[in-house]
């Protein structure tokens, strides 16, 4: 079992900078840093403190580390826009700096489990599993990317500045989590609002992610290239998916969900229904259980 719980019952964190590729990074960390060590990787306009509810029902003795994406979270924004591969480089620099002499076990959510997951093919001898939440490649209408239009779009973004709507206070903020996402209780919503906001100079309640970051640019412009990097993982590897309702969702495609699963060489695939694309927030218990399930005694 994990240790120290807070005055609500939830299992304690502890954060911490480091500084990844010119850029601070924030870590959390839940567990004893004696138990086994396990990363987790969060998704877009999101933090580490996500993953809160399923480490709440982790059986095991772990030892977790959770970053902040650049641009999100408590970690630093980056003024040059946000590319898939300056995250999956950052992941190659966390997993080097925090784990230099063995590989470690990987679960990533959305943006997460997509990082993780070309960096399992880059990287192969750097983890020992691979555990990936609704984050199957890109979504069915991002491939084939249209250079052109991407590169357009991104010097047409450049310089401008966006900025967070401001909210009155976290009970606001949770209101509109729960909007988004009905299968949230009240205590989820309030939690994440807490912890995924910050006061702005005026008193206002606002987001921390950069508001800049709708979503990372492709540095993978076909599911060609997507098949090449994943054929090189060479570890376990296990998809958890829910029953996303995004008109776009590659688990609402039974076909092109099917042609991608076969491009891994050695994946199961865990379905959890009834859930929505947070599926970590939906149905914790069941997720934290297929992970720990998959994992075994790694």
């Amino acid at each position: 079992m994990m240790d120290a719980t807070d005055a609500d019952g939830r299992r304690s964190s502890t954060c911490e900078n480091l500084t990844i590729r010119g850029l601070r990074c924030n870590l959390r960390r839940w567990g004893r840093a004696e138990a086994r060590p396990i990363l987790f990787l969060h998704g877009t306009q999101d933090s580490s403190v996500t993953f809160q509810f399923v480490i709440d029902h982790f059986q095991r003795d772990w030892c977790v580390f959770a970053p902040d994406w650049r641009g999100h979270g408590h970690s630093e924004w980056s003024p040059s826009g946000y590319w898939f591969h300056d995250f999956v480089a950052d992941l190659s620099a966390l997993v080097d700096l925090l784990f230099p002499d063995r590989a470690v076990p990987i679960v990533g959510h959305s943006l997460g489990g997509n990082v993780a997951g070309v960096f399992a093919g880059l990287r192969p001898g750097r983890l020992s599993h691979l555990v990936s939440l609704d984050g199957f490649g890109p979504l069915v209408d991002r491939v084939p990317v249209d250079v052109t239009a991407l590169l357009r779009s991104y010097l047409d973004r450049t310089g401008r500045a966006r900025r967070h709507a401001p909210y009155a206070d976290t009970a606001q903020m949770a209101h509109r989590l729960a909007r988004a996402n009905s299968r949230l209780t009240r205590g989820q919503a309030l939690f994440l609002a807490q912890h995924s906001s910050s006061v702005d100079e005026a008193g206002k309640r606002c987001w921390l992610f950069d508001p800049t970051h709708q979503a990372s640019l492709p540095a993978l412009h076909t599911m060609a290239e997507w098949a090449r990097i994943w054929s090189e993982i060479r570890v376990p590897v296990c998809w958890i998916s829910s029953s996303d309702t995004r008109p776009n969702a590659v688990v609402n495609f039974p076909q092109a969900l099917e042609e991608r699963s076969k491009m891994i060489p050695r994946l199961l695939h865990v379905r959890i229904p009834g859930t929505g694309h947070n599926l970590h927030h939906d149905a914790p218990a069941k997720v934290a259980a297929a992970i720990e399930d998959f994992l075994g005694d790694a």
